[in-house]
């Protein structure tokens, strides 16, 4: 049997690809393998939103050469090396953000003729028995591509495109498909999620809502610029949508963010967060962090974890500024010194951690649901509908059920939620 191996880096839409991907090739009578066993094909889809990624993209490609007789590489690094660097002989297809739906006919030497970037390039996960062990009961579904914005620092939409969306009818089919083969957690997944328009999503949201099996929503990374009352309003009276939201927020200065190119100012950023949680009080949110962007004051650093505290972020997905090619900031004065992004990324993570450990105090003695995900060291492990990591000591439960429990403490050191068993089941 012709056998495949596959590896992704980088963003939810990039494992949602890989996972279509491999469905398109368990369909075509291919066996996956392990990545760094020996096979007939290798499909990588890389990442190059920081310098980091770009490294862990060239190891991943060099070291699947060694193994693979052939590889194909995807992505947002493919595109970025496309026409002006060497890579492995072995490596037959380098393609960037295009014919990803057509990685098998490429494969076995089929015409895909040409491929228009402006257009959404349908990819679907059919079924759950495609999807990897542990991700069967969750699912990424991708709803857009592309994005039309002019972040200073970004290089993503010059390697993805531009903004388009997937038809919503299509979307609708996916979640079914997956519901009926188990899934019951939906993360509707983008580029730029907001993208798909308030009003659109809100729609989307209510639909998602309707199919049978479906116990959860969530949403990928949004602009805060999503945060309409409309949105809200639709969230606040949602029965499924979680009780968690990931901002792209940047930067909690004024002057940073209109730097960067961001499309809100520092008052309407809060504003929408102040509404936010009038409207629903439980709700939780996690945020992206740029610190050290160019010209970055201590000061102006100093807001910025301020308004981590303020706004009682459960989780900071930090970064320190990463100089991307073709990018507006990558030229500006103003640079920051590498030990100082350093250490300022090292302090965001710190107050992440401090920020976390508050909110997890204020669960303790209350009732959640959660999801279980896996089994491990005597112990299970699983999320809240908040999307707070827990785990229920010395029991071995089922990964994709739901249990009601109580949470009891909270593990510094796992950065857990410590949780006791109250009802194992359906939820009341």
């Amino acid at each position: 049997m012709k056998t495949v191996s596959f590896y992704t880096l980088g963003c939810r839409v990039n494992q949602y690809e890989i996972r279509a991907i491999r469905e398109i090739f368990i369909k075509g009578g291919y066996s996956v393998l392990p990545f760094g066993k020996r096979a007939d094909v290798c499909v990588i889809n890389t990442c190059a939103v920081t310098g980091e990624s770009e490294k862990k993209s060239r190891h991943v490609i060099n070291r699947a050469s060694r193994f693979s007789d052939r590889v194909l590489v995807t992505g947002c690094f493919a595109k970025l090396i496309k026409d002006g660097e060497n890579y492995p002989e072995n490596v037959v297809f380098c393609g960037g953000n295009i014919k990803k739906g057509e990685i098998l006919n490429l494969v076995e030497g089929k015409d895909t003729g040409s491929f228009d970037q402006t257009i959404y390039e349908e990819l679907s996960v059919g079924t759950a028995t495609s999807l990897l062990k542990d991700q069967r009961y969750r699912a990424y579904v991708k709803i857009q591509d592309g994005c039309d914005g002019n972040c200073a620092y970004c290089i993503i939409p010059k390697l993805r495109g531009p903004s388009r969306v997937r038809n919503e009818e299509n979307i609708i089919e996916e979640v079914k498909r997956l519901a009926l083969s188990g899934v019951t957690e939906i993360i509707l997944t983008g580029i730029e999620v907001s993208d798909y328009g308030t009003s659109n999503l809100c729609r989307l949201i209510k639909r998602v809502e309707e199919a049978e099996g479906i116990r959860r929503i969530r949403l990928g990374s949004i602009n805060p610029n999503t945060l309409t009352d409309e949105f809200i309003q639709t969230v606040s009276e949602s029965q499924k949508f979680c009780r968690h939201l990931h901002l792209s927020v940047q930067s909690g200065c004024g002057r940073i963010l209109n730097l960067m190119r961001r499309p809100y100012s520092a008052e309407k950023l809060q504003k929408c967060i102040d509404k936010l949680y009038e409207v629903i009080p439980g709700m939780l949110l996690s945020a992206d962090i740029i610190s050290s962007f160019p010209t970055e004051t201590e000061e102006e650093f100093n807001r910025t974890l301020e308004f981590i505290r303020k706004n009682r972020f459960m989780h900071i997905h930090a970064f320190s500024y990463s100089p991307r090619p073709l990018t507006e900031a990558a030229d500006l004065d103003g640079q920051i010194p590498e030990k100082i992004k350093k250490d300022r990324n090292l302090r965001v993570i710190a107050l992440s951690d401090e920020c976390k450990e508050q909110v997890a105090e204020g669960f303790i003695g209350s009732a959640v649901e959660i999801l279980i995900e896996e089994n491990k060291k005597g112990n299970t492990y699983g999320h809240t509908g908040e999307f707070m990591e827990a785990k229920i000591p010395g029991l071995f439960l089922n990964a994709g059920d739901y249990v009601n429990c109580i949470v009891t403490e909270y593990d510094k050191e796992e950065k857990t939620l410590v949780c006791k068993i109250q009802k194992y089941g359906e939820a009341e």
